[in-house]
């Protein structure tokens, strides 16, 4: 409601008990415009002001906003157009913001104030902010803890409790995996398809669990990427797999996950690749980023195409997270960080000769992904990102490509959440 509605014109129907309300709002102005249809009011409108949840109106309050920082001579990241920095005090301060939910930080409390004083003045007339100091902050439906210095802890341990206890009477008991070794493995020959009301509540928590994994909880993410796949026609195994997330997260409430870093920026990513591991034989991708401990970015991803070995699939899945690679390390020197390093280990050395040679160890067997090879060759040149073998008993994303069992899972947990229960 802060952004007047641009050219574009968006039309809103109102029935009911919200246009009778309008109607009172204002007689003579709506009440000749009612419609009765099958004994229920009916109200027509065209929008003036932008109306919160819909696409436009992120869109037009993103504009409003970024103009008046721009005016405020704070700079938008060229990487991320809804992070603004500006340098004062002779310290850089940030705002980052998602719609209308904003975080601001300087190092200087000072400043911060002035800022909001400065938001209030231009936002707050409609209606008061809403806003909370210090270092703990409950932003995006996460709780962001930066009491530790260096580090910040985010939990959701809330919203976890909700998923459980919306959970059926029979997804009650607990387990100490997220996932069983026959995770990818799908019944084609009978399978037994889950009535209506059952699919849709299989699809609304899988969402909600999407929605956790992406946040505070990146051990759940290889079961959950599964349960993405089956949504549009779940079965009873299915069920069973999303039974055993909620059992898992039931066991596990109390996790976090802890992001810790050092003055040296240098970037680490795990990419790794589980061949044929779907039932159309397509591979699956996994990868995780550290920027110290911790995992900052995961991925745990069905690869959009099918390869002819293990050695294609590892390098399909360091082409598609290449551009995220790029990204990342593009943001952070955009955000005034020096990396020192932004370094990709994969456990494939045929796969590695590809992308580092080029051509060179090009072949008639591999000329088809040439596209995808030369591409990380060259940015390999450039000097942007650098190739690294690293074994398979230490690849951590090998957690993201397959449903590991037993220490080998809680090893790699430890690691990515940086975390012990």
């Amino acid at each position: 409601m802060q952004a007047d509605m641009d050219e574009e014109i968006v039309h809103l129907k109102l029935h009911g008990k919200m246009a009778e309300l309008l109607v009172q709002l204002a007689p003579s102005l709506y009440r000749k415009f009612v419609q009765i249809v099958k004994g229920k009011p009916i109200l027509y409108v065209q929008l003036r002001k932008a109306l919160y949840g819909t696409l436009r109106a992120a869109y037009l309050f993103w504009k409003r906003l970024s103009d008046q920082l721009i005016k405020w001579h704070f700079v938008l990241n060229a990487y991320d157009p809804c992070v603004a920095n500006k340098e004062i005090n002779n310290s850089q301060c940030t705002i980052i913001w998602h719609v209308d939910d904003l975080k601001i930080s300087h190092r200087e409390s000072w400043v911060v104030e002035q800022i909001i004083s400065l938001l209030e003045m231009e936002f707050g007339k409609e209606a008061p902010f809403t806003k909370t100091r210090g270092k703990r902050h409950d932003y995006l439906g996460m709780v962001l803890d930066f009491s530790t210095p260096g580090s910040v802890e985010i939990s959701m341990h809330e919203y976890v409790s909700e998923i459980i206890n919306e959970a059926p009477y029979n997804m009650e008991g607990n387990a100490p995996l997220s996932a069983a070794n026959h995770l990818f493995t799908v019944n084609t020959k009978d399978p037994v398809p889950l009535d209506e009301s059952k699919a849709q509540l299989f699809h609304h928590i899988v969402a909600k669990l999407l929605f956790l994994w992406k946040r505070s909880r990146p051990d759940i993410s290889t079961a959950v990427a599964f349960l993405t796949t089956r949504v549009k026609g779940p079965d009873e195994d299915d069920y069973k797999k999303l039974t055993r997330v909620i059992k898992y997260l039931r066991s596990t409430q109390q996790l976090t996950s802890n992001l810790t870093t050092s003055s040296i920026l240098e970037i680490k990513w795990w990419v790794d690749a589980s061949f044929a591991t779907h039932p159309d034989m397509r591979s699956h991708t996994g990868g995780v980023m550290m920027v110290g401990k911790g995992a900052v970015y995961t991925s745990s991803i069905r690869q959009k195409i099918n390869t002819k070995s293990s050695t294609e699939a590892e390098m399909v899945g360091v082409s598609d997270l290449t551009g995220q690679v790029l990204w990342t390390r593009s943001f952070l020197e955009e955000q005034g960080h020096k990396v020192n390093s932004s370094t990709v280990y994969q456990d494939n050395k045929s796969a590695i000769l590809l992308e580092v040679n080029g051509k060179g160890s090009s072949s008639k067997r591999t000329r088809h992904m040439d596209i995808r090879y030369l591409f990380i060759t060259d940015r390999i040149t450039a000097g942007k990102i650098s190739l690294e073998y690293c074994p398979t008993s230490k690849m951590i994303a090998d957690f993201y490509t397959k449903p590991l069992q037993g220490n080998m899972f809680t090893k790699y947990r430890d690691l990515i959440l940086n975390d012990n229960l």
